[in-house]
């Protein structure tokens, strides 16, 4: 290759590099986030439409872990949040890929989870629980139940630790359905079209309701021999991005549990004791 065409390779190296930074793509992996999004004035939060966690009300973007960032974004400056709606499944390649700079969407934490995107400290703590046909017809109350019961119907959403823990406890992985939101996975129970919807004990609350869908929730219980687990849920950044993270904390510190955010929670069947220990 002669020298003019080694200039005209690297020069274009050189703009799709730039234009990548700009974007705010993969190039944006060094831990310079933080300064873009100050200067910006806007930062770009994806989430999963999952309520309580996350939801849209009246074409605004709302649930738990959407009015803490919002808290936690004017306590930075930030002046704008730019919200990016995708499934839950695309929420950690999207951060990969600088599709948004962040996670608001009820993600729980977890070491796999840990291994791939730096967590915020932790904001709520909830419980695991099931979504079932009204007055629950198979006496569903545990994993253990769901197992034993081979010819039971679960459904799950797709990348989730419900899914992980399933298929760890040994239940067939063609015995469980995976969808891409909490919603189809509702409409199957609901419809008969499956037993159980296995997910976070406030997202199955929220989606029973009043029981008019002919469905209900129900707390996972303790087996014996098993431990009894409960999950911290926090935000999400990117792998590298340790300056946002770190000024998040610090900014989150400061309003977590306070009167504002727990009057913002409320709706959503959170209160004071479920809010994580700063």
């Amino acid at each position: 290759m002669g020298r003019s065409a080694i200039v005209r390779v690297c020069g274009w190296v050189l703009v799709a590099l730039a234009i990548s930074i700009r974007a705010g793509g993969p190039a944006d992996a060094a831990d310079d986030r933080l300064d873009r999004i100050r200067a910006d004035g806007v930062i770009r939060i994806g989430y999963a439409e999952e309520a309580p966690f996350a939801l849209v009300r009246d074409g605004e973007v709302t649930g738990e872990s959407p009015e803490l960032a919002k808290l936690v974004a004017a306590r930075l400056g930030i002046a704008e949040i730019d919200w990016v709606r995708v499934r839950f499944r695309e929420l950690m390649p999207g951060l990969r890929d600088g599709l948004f700079d962040a996670v608001a969407a009820g993600m729980f934490v977890t070491p796999e989870r840990a291994r791939m995107v730096t967590f915020s400290a932790p904001t709520v703590r909830v419980a695991p629980g099931l979504l079932v046909h009204r007055g629950n017809p198979r006496n569903l109350h545990s994993y253990l139940d769901l197992l034993v019961q081979t010819d039971a119907r679960i459904v799950v959403l797709s990348g989730s630790v419900e899914e992980r823990d399933l298929e760890r406890r040994g239940i067939s992985p063609s015995r469980i359905r995976r969808v891409g939101d909490a919603e189809t996975g509702w409409g199957l129970v609901a419809e008969g079209h499956a037993d159980a919807l296995a997910l976070s004990l406030p997202t199955v609350r929220w989606m029973a309701g009043d029981g008019g869908s002919g469905v209900e929730a129900v707390a996972i219980t303790p087996e014996p021999g098993q431990p009894f687990s409960t999950f911290d849920v926090a935000f999400a950044f990117a792998r590298g991005q340790t300056r946002l993270a770190r000024a998040w904390n610090r900014a989150q510190a400061e309003v977590l549990g306070s009167p504002e955010h727990l009057a913002r929670i409320a709706p959503f069947g959170f209160a004071a004791d479920d809010v994580a220990a700063r």
